[in-house]
């Protein structure tokens, strides 16, 4: 499997999505039900979410916004002031309710893949409460981090968040990141993190794995090389002084149809090393982050910089196995109906995986996420 793995993920992309299933089987199924060795999950609850509370106001004051009066009720009385992940949308995971906080889909989607750590501002109680508990996740099992705010008084990036993070994550073996408004597909998250463990185990220079969907037309696309890795990014912050063109030794770039969904995997060293070295270079005291390419107003680390960072060293594999549906960000009020549509086709693609698993593997006992054994 590790030399038909790696071949998956150096050219034959398009091979990866065709074999998805199967590559899912061999991952988690053939290997014994593995679950992963040492992971550290850590989901992203603390965006400022400027976009999110004009949407949301903006709304309430526009006649016929909202498609039926449940839903016009529901955001009538959503605080302004509370996290976008809180808002409830339609449950396609638990037969429990009609409606679960946003956020859920991003914290269902790591479940039993490791340490759960969730990044916040505020507003711990509710999620407990309003995520966890309907989820089945014993609230002793998940680490709160707060995000405290920068100079200027604002947040300063999902970089940033991870580097407040370090105490939670950095003695495991690998990290893998969501965001809280995506609708993460665990089965995406489960392959991708057994795929980087399985390249790590086989020796390969991998420290980074993102799974990807194919988009022609998406604002952030993957650049190859000729041997099929990705070198920068659409979303490249560190176009500056990190530019490929300066450090690709392959020669020109393409342009793919891929980019990424929101999940990242990282090995943990790799990943302490670059913030340790975008902190020590770039972090400003009084001022934020200065680091070239991004914002000079924002002052924000973003991980896409860590990425960037990891790609331009030819460290870094794209996987592709998600559907285009996973990008389906809820940044705004207005993107509420197609996030979703966009989970419930996706949360069919789990549990069709699922399905075929236990035919598969009836020996093995499937617990509400991931792979466990008996």
């Amino acid at each position: 499997m590790n030399a038909e793995l790696s071949s998956l993920l150096d050219r034959d992309h398009a091979g990866t999505f065709a074999r998805r299933r199967d590559l899912g089987f061999g991952l988690a199924g053939v290997s014994g039900a593995r679950r992963p060795r040492d992971a550290v999950c850590l989901t992203l609850l603390a965006g400022a979410g400027s976009r999110w509370v004009k949407s949301l106001a903006d709304a309430r004051q526009t006649a016929n916004a909202y498609p039926d009066p449940e839903f016009a009720r529901i955001a009538a009385g959503f605080p302004l002031d509370a996290p976008r992940g809180l808002f409830p949308v339609r449950n396609f995971i638990t037969g429990t309710s009609a409606r679960i906080p946003l956020a859920a889909y991003a914290v269902d989607a790591f479940r039993n893949l490791g340490k759960q750590v969730l990044v916040v501002r505020g507003w711990e109680d509710e999620i407990r409460a309003e995520i966890l508990a309907p989820l089945g996740v014993p609230d002793d099992s998940v680490r709160f981090v707060p995000q405290k705010e920068g100079p200027g008084g604002r947040v300063l990036g999902h970089g940033d968040a991870a580097f407040q993070a370090w105490d939670a994550w950095h003695e495991s073996e690998f990290v893998i990141v969501n965001f809280g408004g995506d609708a993460n597909n665990p089965f995406t998250a489960l392959v991708s993190l057994l795929a980087l463990e399985a390249l790590e185990e086989a020796g390969q220079n991998t420290d980074l794995l993102l799974p990807v969907a194919e988009l022609p037309d998406a604002a952030y696309p993957v650049m190859l090389d000729r041997n099929g890795l990705p070198r920068a990014f659409g979303h490249n912050k560190l176009g500056g002084e990190f530019s490929v063109r300066e450090h690709e030794p392959q020669g020109e770039l393409v342009r793919s149809p891929y980019t990424n969904v929101g999940i990242r995997v990282y090995r943990t060293s790799a990943l302490g090393a670059a913030i340790g070295k975008i902190v020590s270079e770039y972090w400003k005291p009084g001022r934020g982050y200065d680091i070239p390419g991004n914002n000079p107003e924002a002052r924000e680390f973003a991980l896409d910089n860590v990425d960037s960072m990891l790609a331009r060293e030819g460290r870094a594999r794209i996987a592709h196995i998600a559907l285009p549906e996973e990008l389906a960000p809820a940044k705004s009020f207005g993107e509420i109906r197609r996030f979703e549509t966009a989970a419930e086709l996706v949360r069919k693609d789990w549990n069709a995986f699922r399905s075929a698993f236990d035919a598969e593997y009836p020996s093995d006992r499937r617990t509400g996420q991931g792979v466990d054994r008996p």
